[in-house]
């Protein structure tokens, strides 16, 4: 084998294992979305709202099933969001297989790990980029979480006429806030001419949130979207629209995953020479997953930083459950370590012991940290530090400790893989078995 073949062999196997990671992550993310009160609305909706039934009587029609497409998801390997957004797919297909059959999946911010995974969960991935604008031949539903508004207009654009909108529904960001939000901005054009045209065709019904959901910014715009126009109408006649555009993705969308990786490393040392707040700092990385060379090397914090890394793990049996937690400053000297037993078996809640405790650390000066960084291998901890899933009670009482001590200091948590995480977790795991000797 040349040189060349061997990194292409090595390039290919670090995606196959960034895939297999990714499974795990999403099948964690699943359940979590699984048990929310979002979810619980939705599925709700589904079987109960006359007005949804109706529609989706009128669709099935002849057919046994509908299709499932899905625009504008995103990158799961670089976006929380993007995760949580497919959860809620595989979740629908599991919960209503009577009514989706195939799913299939395009977005030019996928990388070769997505693919993989899409591929390992019988999703079928699109070759090409069709820019959203699939002229219909039998009943589908369209699912868009994170649309540029002029896709809505391709989509809609490619289907204008009764035979094809009629037999299109979706669940994306409603048209009514898209189109006010669009005339604020003074934008016009199609899309705008065709979303002012549709309305009045429209039944639109709008996902029911509320404050008290975790998950509220991923969904607080979110509709259902059915149509309704009458088979004679010929709509390019009746519903002219005059400024037709060709609405084309940026080619920056299209950069390479090499690419990505360099720019959310850049963009991440960027945020933490800000100023930012823990909070601030929460809402961007409880979105974006931190570039995969810090997921899977331990380096050095940025300069005026101090690094911790924490590790929990629940009893098991008659062992305790064990955390701990190891400081590293700038220069990768290690600045202090601790450990501890903890009589649960949850290991997030086993985890937040361990963060808990090296926040009073910090606070106490011990060290003396004014930005810490945090890292995990749990990813489910670090995605509850950062404001996202749905927490139980009990995890909730914790948190709200934590966030206390997190107003104390500039904090910053994210995931890493086991090998970067390697100090703590043998801090702990050392322990653990010096107990069983």
């Amino acid at each position: 084998m040349n040189h060349g073949e061997n990194m292409e062999s090595n390039i290919d196997y670090h995606i196959q294992d960034e895939a297999e990671r990714l499974l795990k992550e999403i099948e964690l993310m699943t359940k979590n979305v699984e048990n929310s009160k979002l979810y619980a609305e939705l599925c709700f909706d589904l079987e109960q709202n006359e007005a949804i039934q109706k529609h989706l009587f009128r669709h099935l029609g002849s057919h046994s099933r509908i299709q499932l497409v899905i625009y504008s998801l995103g990158s799961m390997e670089y976006s929380f969001h993007s995760q949580f957004q497919l959860a809620i797919v595989l979740l629908l297909k599991r919960d209503f297989s009577n009514l989706i059959g195939n799913i299939e999946v395009y977005d030019p911010a996928m990388s070769p790990a997505d693919i993989i995974v899409f591929k390992e969960l019988g999703i079928e991935v699109l070759t090409i980029d069709e820019n959203c604008k699939r002229q219909v031949q039998k009943p589908t539903m369209f699912y868009m979480p994170y649309p540029n508004y002029n896709l809505i207009g391709n989509l809609l654009g490619a289907n204008w006429s009764s035979s094809c909108i009629n037999q299109i529904f979706l669940l994306t960001n409603s048209f009514r806030s898209t189109l006010n939000l669009i005339r604020q901005c003074d934008f016009s054009g199609e899309t705008v001419q065709r979303l002012e045209r549709i309305l009045g065709f429209t039944t639109e019904i709008d996902i029911q949130t509320s404050y008290d959901m975790m998950y509220i910014s991923l969904f607080s715009v979110f509709s259902w979207h059915f149509f309704d126009v009458d088979p004679n109408v010929d709509m390019e006649t009746s519903l002219p629209v005059t400024e037709i555009t060709e609405y084309k993705r940026d080619v920056k969308l299209g950069r390479s995953w090499l690419d990505m990786q360099r720019c959310l490393e850049e963009n991440l040392l960027e945020y933490m020479q800000s100023d930012m707040t823990s909070e601030e700092l929460a809402q961007i990385l409880g979105e974006h997953r931190g570039p995969r060379h810090l997921r899977c090397n331990s380096v050095p914090p940025p300069p005026g930083w101090i690094k911790i890394n924490i590790y929990g793990i629940g009893k098991k049996g008659d062992q305790p459950g064990r955390y701990s937690g190891v400081f590293q400053d700038e220069t990768g000297m290690c600045l202090g370590r601790y450990s501890g037993t903890i009589h649960v078996d949850d290991n997030v809640i086993a985890g937040l012991e361990a963060l808990k405790h090296g926040l009073i650390r910090c606070t106490e000066g011990k060290p003396n940290a004014k930005k810490l960084i945090v890292e995990s291998d749990n990813f489910i901890l670090v995605q509850f530090v950062n404001r996202r899933p749905e927490p139980e009670e009990i995890t909730m009482c914790r948190l709200k400790e934590i966030f206390g001590l997190m107003e104390r200091i500039t904090c910053v948590i994210y995931h890493v893989y086991e090998e970067a995480n390697e100090a703590a977790r043998n801090l702990a795991l050392r322990d653990e078995r010096d107990n069983r000797a």
